[in-house]
């Protein structure tokens, strides 16, 4: 019976499920198109010639895939330091949640993936999601900061070549901007910590106005929220979080840099560095399913900063092509097979249950915890 019922519930959720995707993927897929127009327009095709591949050292393929397999452990791992304050989670399970978590990032459209890892925590491990949440922002901010910090370094140390395309020409100007962001956004996180107490009150007394009963709920979302970066009152905890942190784009960086230089680019280190960092934040942009379209203007015109466009056509269009592609392979394997192994939904990505709950307090416990 019990079964019975569980199926009605998931199949009375697909249509809804559909109706909130399709505007959010509709949209999703002209923004990806008009971002993969454009870098075709560029003189960058989406899918070489085949010649293109000829002067490909395939070597290095494989030693990308290596690079990649421990940037993407790393990513995972270093998360356990952030969620530590608040939950002891049993490492193969933070692992495995937040592959799931970057493959829904990387597949949903106008990453709606960044609600997965969570709405996952709360289902898995009965975290509040405003807690899931507060992670999440520690570990956006600080990436943002260290690859936004990559792109200022870059722009400023790296001899440029002069490009007649209007997107490359504005890349100083978006990496300065990004970097202010970025340190905003941290100057935010440290003051709303120090100030837990003063912002849960103040929201209880602004939305209280209106309704009590929503401002009781809001400020205890402020508060988990605070619980969420709580870990950066911690030398130990942020240390440990800083170093795996620094040492992921490390080998980010220098995979991606000796997979250019096997295409045939004349990549160095600091061309790594660069072009890990426009892409880091050119992808925060709202795109299409598996970040397409913003993925390859970021890299086609971090390269015309500094590589000849002749290069950057042919051998260019070649390292784009299997950048892009190892990377969608491995995401996808490394989201998928433990997002069925769990018996993970669509729908648990989504936070679908909180959103139905509406005002449900989600530090009660759950009943799929």
């Amino acid at each position: 019976m019990g079964d019975a019922t569980e199926a009605t519930d998931a199949s009375s959720d697909a249509p809804s499920i559909a109706r909130r995707l399709l505007p959010k993927l509709v949209l999703s897929l002209f923004l990806g198109a008009l971002f993969a127009w454009l870098v075709a327009r560029g003189g960058v095709p989406l899918v070489p010639e085949r010649e293109a591949f000829d002067s490909v050292a395939w070597w290095t393929v494989g030693a990308y895939v290596g690079t990649l397999a421990i940037t993407h452990f790393l990513r995972a791992s270093r998360w356990r330091f952030l969620i530590a304050p608040i939950k002891k989670l049993p490492f193969r399970e933070v692992i495995l949640l937040n592959w799931i978590g970057f493959f829904a990032i990387f597949a949903l459209p106008l990453r709606l993936g960044e609600m997965a890892r969570p709405a996952l925590t709360k289902l898995r491990a009965d975290v509040p999601v405003s807690v899931g949440f507060g992670t999440v922002a520690v570990e956006r901010v600080i990436d943002g900061l260290i690859t936004s910090v990559c792109v200022a370094w870059a722009v400023f140390a790296l001899p440029q070549l002069a490009t007649d395309d209007p997107i490359a020409k504005a890349l100083p100007v978006y990496a300065y901007s990004a970097l202010t962001v970025f340190i905003s956004a941290f100057i935010a996180l440290a003051v709303f910590l120090s100030a837990r107490d003063w912002a849960t009150r103040m929201t209880e007394r602004i939305v209280g106005l209106v309704s009590p009963k929503l401002g009781s709920l809001l400020a205890e979302k402020v508060g988990g929220v605070a619980d969420g970066i709580r870990s950066l009152t911690d030398v130990k905890l942020t240390a440990g979080f800083l170093f795996e942190s620094a040492l992921y784009w490390a080998f980010n960086a220098g995979g991606m840099c000796l997979l250019g230089w096997g295409c045939g680019l004349p990549m160095g280190p600091g061309h790594g560095v660069a072009l890990m960092g426009i892409l880091a934040i050119g992808i925060l942009l709202p795109t299409g399913p598996g970040l397409f379209g913003n993925f390859q203007l970021a890299m086609s015109s971090g390269m015309k900063l500094y590589f000849a466009a002749s290069l950057v056509g042919v051998q260019g269009s070649v390292y784009i092509f299997l950048l892009y592609g190892i990377q969608a392979i491995f995401i996808c394997a490394c989201g998928i097979i433990p997002l069925y192994a769990m018996k993970i939904s669509l729908s648990d990505l989504l936070g679908t249950e909180q959103v139905k709950k509406g005002l449900h307090r989600d530090d009660e416990p759950s009943p799929s915890s």
